[in-house]
């Protein structure tokens, strides 16, 4: 049954479908008033933005999203023609503007990464960043504290690298200096358990390990 739904959220419509049903327009109100906090005209960089679903709650912003996925890409462009949209991995190589960005989101993609293809998406956001931006991630967590249901729904989900609150920290904070943490276990109406990371590029900074020139394709969220 749980392979079935991840072969169906492949579809643009059936995620749509399944992203309201779940709750998640409430997590993603959540997430931009008290973790994203876009001001009006601020540049926001989606990395593997899928249909563009952040958009709507977002603030009047000079926005760009990249996605690998055609599909997803097509159906963001229909929904929002006056937003910004890239159907390609992002990469250092195709990354449009270095410390430019005041906002760089990953929401519900570390978690599809290995760790050296995770580090290279911390690598890129930086990279992305201007000083005093920030990077922005969501992702399921392994804790103590979680339901029994909510670890059955994180151990089938899509995302075969779901973490632990310190390995997630372990791999941001080998490139951004500031990194902070937020688990929450009441963001959708289903049992699920998120951290949610503020990597912050601090005045003057530059990343903590080499840069790397690419990056893994932008996962589904």
């Amino acid at each position: 049954m749980i392979r079935r739904i991840r072969t169906v959220l492949a579809l643009p419509w059936a995620y749509q479908v399944f992203f309201n049903v779940i709750g998640a327009p409430q997590r993603s109100r959540i997430l931009v008033r008290d973790y994203i906090r876009a001001k009006p005209g601020d540049r926001i960089l989606d990395i593997g933005c899928g249909p563009g679903t952040i958009l709507p709650f977002l603030p009047e912003s000079e926005y760009l999203g990249f996605d690998a996925s055609p599909e997803y890409i097509g159906l963001a462009q229909r929904r929002f023609p006056s937003a910004n949209f890239m159907c390609e991995r992002v990469s250092q190589y195709t990354l449009p503007h270095r410390e430019y960005f005041d906002i760089v989101l990953a929401l519900g993609i570390v978690h599809h990464l290995g760790d050296s293809e995770a580090l290279q998406l911390f690598q890129i956001a930086h990279s992305a960043l201007k000083q005093g931006g920030k990077l922005v991630t969501l992702d399921g967590v392994w804790t103590n504290e979680q339901s029994r249901p909510a670890r059955y729904l994180l151990a089938r989900d899509r995302g075969q690298f779901v973490r632990s609150q310190e390995q997630y920290l372990n791999l941001a904070s080998q490139v951004f200096a500031t990194v902070n943490a937020s688990i929450r276990h009441d963001l959708l109406r289903i049992p699920y358990t998120h951290i949610i990371l503020e990597c912050i590029r601090e005045q003057g900074s530059s990343p903590k390990v080499n840069e790397s020139p690419e990056a893994s394709r932008s996962p589904d969220q």
